[in-house]
């Protein structure tokens, strides 16, 4: 169902020409391609408290995508972005999933879940910084695959 709905979500985006109007939001405001990625990356972490990473991801990239190309951001950089922010979704309340699964397992009330989950948030903070400062650390393995742009 839910690959359905995105289906029928990205045509409708589609016909009411969204991504065209966010082209030229984001051209009106100005932003650069770091201003672009930035602001996309708190989009997706306010996402991520009140929805599943999926449903995210099928939402946002028709959306996005011809944002990213216009801005000329590197794909492969851009979806490991996407997956650090993700997990760090994962793990932010008030929904972050892998808090219940943890919950179910350890059988630990959730406030003492989300209090043991903070320092992985806030590596998960860094981490994501780090790569969006550092684009090298998230491109060299794919670079070296033959991956790169």
């Amino acid at each position: 169902m839910i690959l359905a709905a995105a289906a029928l979500f990205g045509h409708a985006v589609t016909i009411i020409r969204l991504p065209i109007e966010l082209m030229e939001s984001v051209t009106a405001l100005g932003l650069s391609q770091i201003g672009f990625i930035l602001v996309v990356t708190l989009v997706i972490f306010i996402l991520g408290m009140f929805l599943e990473t999926i449903s995210i991801i099928l939402i946002t990239t028709p959306i996005i995508l011809p944002a990213l190309i216009q801005f000329d951001v590197n794909l492969i950089w851009y979806g490991i972005l996407l997956m650090i922010n993700l997990e760090l979704a994962l793990i932010t309340p008030p929904v972050g999933m892998n808090l219940f699964v943890i919950k179910g397992i350890a059988n630990a009330p959730l406030i003492e879940v989300i209090r043991g989950a903070i320092p992985y948030v806030i590596l998960l903070i860094f981490g994501l910084a780090l790569v969006m400062i550092v684009p090298g650390l998230a491109l060299w393995l794919p670079e070296l695959a033959g991956f790169g742009r």
